[in-house]
């Protein structure tokens, strides 16, 4: 009797752990919705989806796409971001927003190329900023460029009480308490730009993301084991 009431309490553990590994969300920016840029505050104009995980900025233009899904707490969201030179070869900005309320409530993760700064923090090169109720607090800004048509991986999230980012080499965390829920996208102002690869999860950024099948395997193995422990035993 005891054999059996640890073979279920084994058996159940494994289904947990292989169904809180399955929380991932799916990423289909065909979902998601535009809205003005953030700084700026023009658009939205050109930015849109580009199927599956995708979004793409072929204007030179303003916008932001902003995904159906919503984060509380803990979470990561990662992909790649590219500026483009699609009929334009500009050096203006495009970036990321999290903790999303709205154009005048979020945190937004910017990049230029030396063209026109953050218009409303005036921030310039990469830059954090937190937008609250349409006042900009720069929380990181380093003049460093991206280059034309390159790939460059990001990942921003939240793991408790800190926000943190990494993108181009750079990698920054922050306590900030001001926006414990909100969605993700992207964002432009006045440059082309693609957006890919787009993974979200709500789990803090580092933490080991384990697929269900292997886990539901490891708890099988681990029943197997028991019940052979249980027979040699007889």
């Amino acid at each position: 009797m005891k054999a059996l009431k640890a073979i279920k309490y084994m058996i159940g553990a494994a289904t947990l752990v292989a169904a809180a590994s399955a929380q991932a969300v799916v990423v289909d920016t065909s979902l998601w919705t535009t809205d003005r840029s953030p700084a700026a505050n023009s658009g939205p104009s050109g930015l849109t989806s580009a199927g599956g995980n995708q979004a793409v900025q072929n204007n030179n233009s303003y916008g932001t796409i902003v995904s159906d899904f919503s984060f509380t707490g803990d979470f990561n969201f990662s992909g790649s971001m590219t500026p483009t030179t699609v009929g334009f070869n500009d050096n203006d900005i495009l970036g990321l927003v999290f903790g999303w309320q709205d154009p005048s409530n979020h945190y937004r993760l910017g990049w230029e190329q030396g063209g026109f700064n953050d218009s409303a923090s005036g921030a310039s090169g990469m830059f954090l900023v937190r937008e609250l109720a349409g006042v900009s607090t720069i929380l990181f800004q380093q003049e460093i460029f991206w280059a034309d048509n390159v790939d460059y991986n990001f990942i921003v999230g939240r793991s408790g009480n800190d926000i943190s980012f990494s993108l181009g080499g750079v990698s920054q965390s922050f306590t900030d308490t001001t926006f414990m829920s909100g969605n993700v996208g992207f964002y432009t102002e006045s440059q082309t730009a693609r957006f890919g690869g787009l993974a979200s999860a709500p789990q803090a950024p580092g933490a080991e993301v384990s697929s269900p099948a292997p886990l539901a395997l490891l708890g099988l193995g681990l029943v197997g084991l028991f019940v052979a422990r249980k027979r040699s035993a007889v």
